[in-house]
């Protein structure tokens, strides 16, 4: 088991989220427990006891907000112009992790 020098944040929906993917064409019944079920987990610098959360969200937000977008609609145009931490607050849910351990004996791949 080795102890990887990563954190982790867990991305759910918020409602306004969930509004954005209703508004796309043909959303077919989507609902907060769909978006919110095997949520994203991302790989993130360590994490010293939670006190960066804040500043990670403000180096990573974005990356993350476009992922969350293209996960349902890759039509860029369609995609909400303002995506600030801000909103990204008010779309999702990040909840951090500071310990990530490897228990597989494999190497990492990079798919």
């Amino acid at each position: 088991m080795a102890m990887l020098n990563r954190s982790i944040v867990i991305i759910r929906a918020k409602e306004p989220f969930l509004q954005w993917v209703k508004s796309l064409p043909d959303p077919a019944g989507v609902s907060k427990e769909i978006i919110n079920h095997d949520n994203t987990a991302y790989l993130l610098p360590e994490l010293s006891y939670g006190f960066e959360e804040e500043e990670l969200l403000e180096q990573f937000h974005n990356m993350i907000f476009e992922e969350q977008l293209n996960g349902w609609w890759t039509e860029k145009n369609d995609w909400p112009k303002k995506r600030d931490l801000e909103i990204f607050k008010k779309w999702f849910y990040a909840e951090f992790h500071s310990v990530v351990l490897d228990l597989v004996d494999a190497p990492l791949q990079d798919d």
